[in-house]
């Protein structure tokens, strides 16, 4: 039985009084209370234009400059499709805007960063700074009727607008910024774009002088602290003559800041930036800045670039880290019992989206460089050459960024060994070729370089490993999931790292379980996947689930953990729902590649709220919900299936689905199959399928308090049958309605 006790009045089986009791005491605690709080105040009663209203809109938090600015009790609210502040609360005395009211006229004056907006209560006709306007929503004022409390309210977007300020909506806040007060080539503005950080080498820089802003589809970066503290080039500014010069030991790039000039000269060669260098003044600060065009400069400087809109900060990625070299003399050239290292570079490169730092250590003895072992223990790699000598003169280095922290080098006796100590446990691939040692170290970036990122994994296959050999797991629930190899293949996986190609990859370990390799993928959000064989490895496609599956299903099993539902001679209505709909239906649906997804609202005995049962479908990107459950009477005459739809849920879907059409589905599968009384397809208005955003329907298999349904419901054979038949009928149902994905 679902949901209720009294949900069918007279074909109860009511729980034990203990039971009620516990219900009773648990209802009286802090955790309930705090829950019958919540449904008491999701709506405020306000009063305006003479009427009482229940507003129920989502109450939303304004914040200025990061500061909470509206009252608890007064947030936000939709009043006519907009939401509405208190005039007060927010703008006098959050933005600290000069505000003047009139009770008498009603006619109320806000004014900040040079505009003056007059209004009136109850008319859409504005006027900023003398000139007429239209708002989207009179202000209106609103009595606050449990707290007797009259307010004045005003749509927020269009006054911070129209103030200058910058506004955001975000999950359950409204942001607003102060503007920065601008002047460049002669013109004062208020500058209400993004606002952005440096991100260099994979570490986050804020800005003390200006922050990273866009002027006419450009980038600008303040030039002396993002070239001299940031990059670590020498910053030359001679403001007599204009001349900006930045310099290192390969390059001179050149400028003369003047008349919007874009022209500069690298090494003396003469080139064209994308924008002119500008001078800008904070009018706020009264400081003055010179700010570089970002793509235009960074080009010349031979860095990768970009903009991170959702971290909002400009990517600046080196592409060569060093290149050390040093001479051979004629003795060690033709020395061939031992091998010298002669050289090494590292560089940064990205394909498809994986970030490397890439390593080349060059040794004059092709044979002995060949013997070479490169190993991972934790977060360090470790090269280790034997019968080698180390030529260079510098021996480690710091700056590479996020992949790798550290590279040391060290020698005892005739071996060298190089440490990477790595910002986690990075991953690896190596060659030896030409007595050149080529290791990438590589991780699949955050920032702009990672935007093309494919995502998936590329798990390397084990000798005589096939995709039979594989199983996967999926605990969507923690966001992870699990690649099965039969074998113990620890040392080949520490030998032959799994490359990441998706940036939600927050970690992967490898361990053994058993006889089995398991690989535990940990993820930021929930991902679909589908692992592939090619020749050399399992290829592991990753993405949102309603990009990954052609279809989705949520299978949801009645009741659970303090709910057991409808009972009848010791067995509990959650058990046979739990075991036909998850137990026995994982067989049907653990494919490495399936085409058909299923999630399940419960995975365990637990008990989940009907809110979050229904919410769920929507979490995973389904297209479709059934939930299982086992009817109960008074009477043990009452026999038979039941399926349930919501009419208030039963609007066209996928190929043209509606729930009743799902409903009579697998009505007529489930009565096929196990040969049940038929007592038809009914409405009703169960939580699960009426607050449903996809075609949902509840199933009543058979009455555990029935005569002859009780003992098939509690045989093995008869509810092996039923998951069949309920997969099946998945399956007819997509194939007969298809998602079109």
């Amino acid at each position: 039985m679902f949901g209720n006790l009294d949900r069918k009045a007279g074909k109860r089986v009511w729980l034990p009084l203990v039971f009620v009791l516990f219900f009773i005491t648990v209802a009286a605690s802090p955790l309930w209370e705090g829950t019958a709080a919540k449904a008491a105040s999701s709506g405020v009663k306000i009063r305006y234009n003479g009427k009482t209203h229940k507003n129920k809109s989502k109450k939303m938090t304004v914040k200025y400059n990061s500061k909470t600015v509206s009252k608890k009790s007064y947030k936000a609210l939709i009043i006519k499709k907009y939401y509405m502040v208190s005039y007060a609360d927010v703008f006098k005395k959050g933005v600290k805007a000069s505000c003047k009211y009139s009770k008498n006229k009603k006619s109320l004056k806000i004014s900040k960063n040079g505009v003056s907006i007059k209004m009136k209560v109850g008319s859409r006709t504005a006027k900023i700074n003398g000139k007429k306007s239209t708002m989207p929503v009179a202000p209106l004022s609103v009595r606050y009727v449990s707290k007797k409390k009259t307010k004045i309210l005003v749509p927020v977007n269009y006054i911070a607008k129209a103030l200058h300020l910058s506004y955001e909506k975000s999950g359950s806040a409204i942001r607003l910024k102060a503007p920065l007060h601008l002047s460049y080539d002669g013109n004062t503005v208020y500058y209400t774009g993004t606002q952005g950080k440096i991100y260099y080498n994979h570490k986050t820089y804020s800005l003390a002088t200006m922050p990273v802003i866009k002027i006419s589809g450009t980038w600008y970066m303040p030039a002396e602290e993002t070239i001299d503290n940031i990059l670590n080039l020498k910053y030359e500014y001679n403001s007599s003559t204009g001349k900006l010069t930045f310099t290192n030991e390969d390059l001179n790039l050149a400028f003369t800041c003047q008349n919007g000039s874009a022209q500069a000269t690298l090494n003396g060669s003469p080139v064209t930036l994308s924008a002119p260098v500008r001078q800008i003044k904070n009018l706020d600060k009264k400081s003055s800045v010179l700010c570089i065009p970002a793509a235009g400069v960074l080009k010349q400087l031979n860095y990768a670039r970009g903009w991170n809109k959702s971290n909002k900060y400009y990517t600046i990625q080196s592409k060569q880290f060093f290149s050390w070299k040093e001479e051979m003399t004629k003795e060690q050239k033709a020395d061939t019992e031992k091998n010298y290292l002669y050289a090494m570079t590292a560089a940064y490169s990205e394909q498809s989206g994986i970030g490397s730092v890439d390593i080349k250590l060059s040794g004059s003895s092709q044979e002995i460089m060949k013997t070479l072992t490169v190993r991972r223990n934790g977060s360090l790699i470790t090269v280790t050459v034997p019968k080698s000598s180390y030529l260079l003169n510098k021996n480690q280095f710091s700056n590479f960024g996020e992949i790798v922290n550290k590279l040391a080098v060290t020698s005892k006796e005739d071996t060298v060994t190089l440490s990477l100590t790595c910002d986690g446990t990075a991953e690896y691939s190596y060659i030896i070729q030409n007595g050149v040692l080529e290791l990438n170290v590589l991780r699949a970036y955050g920032g702009a370089v990672s935007a093309a990122a494919t995502g998936s994994l590329s798990i390397p296959k084990p000798e005589n490993v096939t995709i039979a050999n594989v199983t996967n797991e999926d605990l969507y629930s923690s966001h992870k999931f699990k690649v099965i190899i039969a074998g113990n293949h620890l040392e080949f996986f520490q030998n032959h790292p799994i490359v990441i190609n998706d940036n939600s990859v927050k970690g992967i370990t490898v361990s053994a379980s058993g006889s089995n390799t398991v690989i535990t993928v940990t993820t930021s959000s929930l991902r679909g996947y589908k692992i592939y064989e090619k020749e050399d490895s399992f290829t592991v496609s990753m993405g949102a689930p309603g990009k990954i599956y052609s279809a989705i299903v949520v299978l949801d099993p009645g009741h659970g953990g303090i709910d057991p539902g409808a009972t009848n001679k010791g067995t509990d209505e959650k058990d046979l729902t739990f075991k036909i709909l998850y137990t026995l239906m994982k067989q049907y649906t653990s494919q490495n590649a399936p085409d058909i997804k299923v999630y399940w609202t419960r995975t365990s005995d637990t008990y989940v709220t009907l809110a979050d049962r229904a919410a769920f479908a929507k979490s995973v990107d389904a297209d479709a919900f059934i939930s299982l459950h086992m009817n109960s009477a008074s009477s043990s005459s009452a026999n038979g299936t039941e399926v349930y739809y919501s009419v208030s849920n039963n609007s066209k879907s996928f190929g043209g689905i509606t729930s009743k059409k799902m409903a009579n589905l697998f009505r007529n599968k489930l009565l096929a199959d196990l040969q049940l009384k038929n007592r038809g397809t009914k409405t009703a208005g169960y939580y699960v399928t009426k607050h449903n955003t996809v075609p949902a329907i509840l199933i009543e298999l058979g009455f555990i308090s029935g005569s002859t349904d009780y003992n098939k419901l509690t045989n093995s054979a008869f509810q092996q049958k039923a998951a069949k038949s309920i997969y099946d009928g998945i399956v007819n149902m997509f194939k007969k309605y298809p998602t079109g994905r």
